[in-house]
């Protein structure tokens, strides 16, 4: 089947262009708020293990399933990365644990569409230095979130340009221009979900030597909704703000479509200390 021939995955990036974007000033209060609160958010969401459970399935183009879900469990972990410039940037990693049920093998990699180890920043947009590149407005309603949250949207202006990287017969696409909705919670500014569109569909250039049953890949529609939930943790008592459940739908001509369910449960800390030993020499 085609799927096997060129296995594809599609990265949403949440940065846009370079132009500021003057926002109104109705809204300057609610961006302040989101932006701090934000920030707290990625100093928070550090040390953290967790269980990650994934279900990926095969699309028509009209959205039919075919085939059977593949499912893959993960322990996901997330730190400080020495790597970045800046405190508030984090680590995801990722060990697969399972696939279809069955114990991974031993140094089995993950699948072209499965998650990948990485820094995704879902709410990145929405700290301070990154608010200009977005145009930002209040929706007549804010129906589609959690009770008792309001609503923001969001646009990418000018949007960003699209960048296609092969490895293989896999590719993953960034940029395109998106846009979407975040709702968040009028008091604290905790935000408690967030909806990702593609705002137009994009060709993906084929890598030079490509065969296969379509000359072009065209991503037709790609939605991203996360949901964050507050978690307790004890020793020392906490209530931390983290993501719940993240469900993808990406929609290829050209290639079967794709929908993905993430979900993170069994939330706890991991510490990690140094210790500086003598030596003989």
């Amino acid at each position: 089947m085609l799927r096997a021939a060129v296995p594809v995955a599609l990265v949403i990036a949440a940065f846009g262009g370079s132009r500021a974007v003057a926002q109104a000033p109705e809204l300057v209060p609610l961006l302040n708020g989101l932006a701090e609160r934000t920030q707290q958010y990625y100093h928070r969401f550090i040390s953290i293990i967790c269980t990650e459970d994934v279900v990926q399935q095969d699309l028509r183009f009209n959205l039919q399933p075919t085939g059977k879900p593949r499912t893959t469990v993960f322990e996901l972990s997330v730190s400080r990365d020495p790597d970045a410039k800046g405190e508030r940037i984090f680590r995801v990693d990722r060990t697969l644990q399972f696939v279809n049920g069955r114990p991974a093998r031993r140094n089995q990699k993950p699948g072209c569409t499965d998650p990948k180890t990485g820094s995704p920043e879902p709410l990145a947009f929405l700290l301070a230095e990154n608010q200009y590149r977005y145009r930002f407005t209040i929706p007549a309603e804010g129906f589609g979130g959690p009770p008792g949250t309001r609503a923001i949207d969001f646009i990418e202006s000018p949007p960003e340009s699209v960048r296609v990287t092969w490895e293989g017969t896999c590719f993953q696409a960034e940029g395109g221009g998106y846009q979407g909705r975040v709702w968040f919670d009028p008091i604290s500014y905790d935000v408690l979900q967030v909806v990702v569109r593609l705002s137009k569909p994009f060709a993906v250039p084929m890598r030079a030597g490509y065969i296969g049953l379509d000359p072009v890949i065209r991503v037709e529609r790609s939605e991203m909704t996360l949901r964050f939930a507050r978690v307790e943790f004890q020793q020392p008592d906490e209530l931390v703000l983290l993501p719940e459940s993240i469900d993808t739908l990406t929609v290829f001509r050209g290639a079967p479509s794709l929908k993905t369910t993430q979900k993170l449960s069994n939330f706890r800390r991991f510490l990690t200390k140094s210790e500086i030993r003598p030596t003989s020499y």
